[in-house]
C-alpha cells in the first residue's frame, strides 16, 4: 500500500483507496468530510476489499510489523469514519449483547427447529452455510417488538426483513473478516445452537476495532448480539473438529433525518 496521499483532488482518492492510508487520522477525517455519500460508499467499498490482506487464513490479525499494524488501524479508522453518524457508534460498534425478554422459550425453540429443519436444503456455500430465514425468522425480522428493542439500542431503525440461518458445522468454516455494507447497517445475531468438544476453544464473533486489541464474543444459547456491521470490522474465528453452530442473523438500517 502506498504511503502517500494528494487529497486535494477527491475523484482521485476514491478511485485509489490505497493512497489515504497514508494521510494519518486528522488529516483523513478532514478529506472523509469533504466527500459526498456516493463518494464515501464508493471509497468504504473498496477500502472494504483491502481488509482480507491483513489476516491470515486462519481468520487472524496478522501484527508481525509495526507498519502493517498502524496501516490497518488507520484502515479500520477509516472505514468507521466513512460509515453516516459514526460519532454516535461504540468504539467496537456493539451496540447490546445480552438475553432480552422477547426470546420466550417457546420462539426459541420454533426457530431451532427451523434452522435444523432447512439445514438439509440447498445453502450457499461461502466460508459457512447461508441460508434464507423461514416462516418463523421472516415474521421476527419484521415484527414491531423487534424492530422497537433494536431502537432502543441504536436509534430508529428500518427492518430489511431479512433474515438468514448460518451454519458452520465443518472444521474450519468460519467468516472472514470485513464490514458490511449500508444496505445491512446493522446486524442482529441469534445464538441457536452451540456445540464442541470439551477442551477445545470454541468458535466466536470477533471484532477488530481501531487501535485497539480484538474483542471475542461467544454467545450462549437464547443470547442476542446487536452489532455495528458496517462500521467495524469484524468475522468469526474457524471452527473446530467436533464443533456445530447454527444462529440466525436479522439486519436493519438506521433512519436518519432526510433518510
Amino acid at each position: 500500500m502506498s504511503t502517500s496521499i494528494d487529497t486535494t483532488d477527491s475523484e482521485d482518492a476514491v478511485s485509489h483507496p490505497a493512497m489515504t492510508l497514508g494521510a494519518g487520522s486528522g488529516r483523513m477525517l478532514d478529506f472523509i468530510q469533504q466527500l459526498s455519500l456516493n463518494e464515501r460508499d464508493a471509497m468504504k467499498a473498496m477500502l472494504g476489499d483491502q481488509v482480507s490482506s491483513f489476516f491470515d487464513s486462519n481468520n487472524r490479525l496478522r501484527r508481525d510489523q509495526e507498519s502493517s499494524v498502524e496501516q490497518f488501524d488507520l484502515l479500520a479508522e477509516t472505514l468507521r469514519n466513512l460509515t453516516p453518524h459514526s460519532d454516535t457508534i461504540p468504539a467496537n460498534g456493539i451496540a447490546y449483547r445480552g438475553s432480552p425478554a422477547w426470546v420466550t422459550a417457546d420462539l426459541l425453540l420454533k426457530l431451532q427447529e427451523e434452522a435444523h429443519s432447512r439445514r438439509d436444503q440447498p445453502l450457499d456455500r461461502m466460508d459457512h452455510f447461508l441460508g434464507c430465514g423461514g416462516q418463523v425468522a421472516d415474521a421476527l425480522s419484521v415484527s414491531p417488538e423487534l424492530v422497537e428493542f433494536v431502537a432502543e439500542h441504536v436509534g430508529p431503525v428500518s427492518p430489511t426483513g431479512i433474515a438468514s440461518y448460518l451454519y458452520y458445522d465443518q472444521a474450519g468454516l468460519g467468516i472472514r473478516p470485513h464490514v458490511d455494507t449500508e444496505v445491512f447497517s446493522v446486524n442482529l445475531i441469534l445464538m441457536l445452537r452451540h456445540e464442541y468438544e470439551a477442551g477445545s476453544e470454541p468458535s466466536a464473533t470477533v471484532v477488530f476495532p481501531a487501535r485497539s486489541e480484538p474483542e471475542a464474543y461467544r454467545l450462549q444459547i437464547g443470547e442476542v448480539m446487536i452489532m455495528h456491521g458496517s462500521s467495524v470490522i469484524h468475522g468469526r474465528s474457524l471452527v473446530q473438529q467436533g464443533e456445530d453452530i447454527h444462529l440466525l442473523t436479522i439486519g436493519f438500517n438506521r433512519i436518519f433525518p432526510g433518510n
